[in-house]
């Protein structure tokens, strides 16, 4: 497979033939064009369904999806801290609301990941959220996760995610703090860490 970076700002013209309403991500495959992260992973599950990324179970799999809807803001609240850069201590607050939901779905559940004892489709759409607050952390020494006593089940959950040989293969939190970097000081750099 091949990986294109695409800046939303300066899109190449190829891009808007291909996809005219111009959303990412997008799997381009034998000529199938899927744009949307869940399109896409729900596309892959039933193309290449081993190892299963949602669960089997009809009502559990409902229960994945559902907490995707209260899972998929944080994404929206850790982009917010690049985009708008007076607001980055506002917009961490609401992020970290939103942790308490994810601590209790997770004691809840008695596993590890969201995916049980291996992450599944709920922990692989969230994790890059995580990695971009790890990156703020880092930028911004005010910011702070919660502590690990205050919530543990999330604390575990993070370290065992940061610790998982596919996030480990795929995230490189280097690359994912040049590339925040990058967009603080103006101009984001969509391949930051792959020269």
């Amino acid at each position: 497979h091949e990986v294109v970076n695409v800046n939303l700002r300066n899109r190449p013209e190829w891009y808007n033939e291909v996809l005219p309403a111009g959303t990412v991500p997008v799997l381009y495959q034998d000529d199938k064009v899927i744009s949307g992260s869940m399109p896409i992973a729900e596309y892959l599950e039933e193309a290449y369904p081993q190892p299963h990324l949602l669960p089997t179970d009809p009502y559990l799999k409902a229960l994945d999806r559902s907490f995707l809807d209260v899972a998929l803001p944080c994404a929206s609240l850790i982009a917010s801290i690049s985009l708008k850069r007076g607001a980055k201590e506002e917009h961490w607050a609401n992020f970290l609301k939103k942790i308490e939901a994810f601590e209790k779905e997770l004691a809840k559940r008695k596993t590890t990941f969201f995916g049980g004892e291996q992450p599944g489709l709920v922990d692989y759409t969230v994790w890059p959220a995580f990695a971009a607050a790890r990156a703020y952390i880092t930028l911004y020494p005010e910011l702070k996760m919660p502590a690990a006593e205050e919530f543990p089940h999330f604390s575990r959950w993070l370290q065992a995610m940061r610790e998982h040989p596919v996030v480990k293969a795929v995230i490189n939190e280097d690359h994912v703090l040049l590339y925040a970097k990058s967009g603080l000081e103006g101009e984001r750099d969509f391949n930051a860490g792959l020269q």
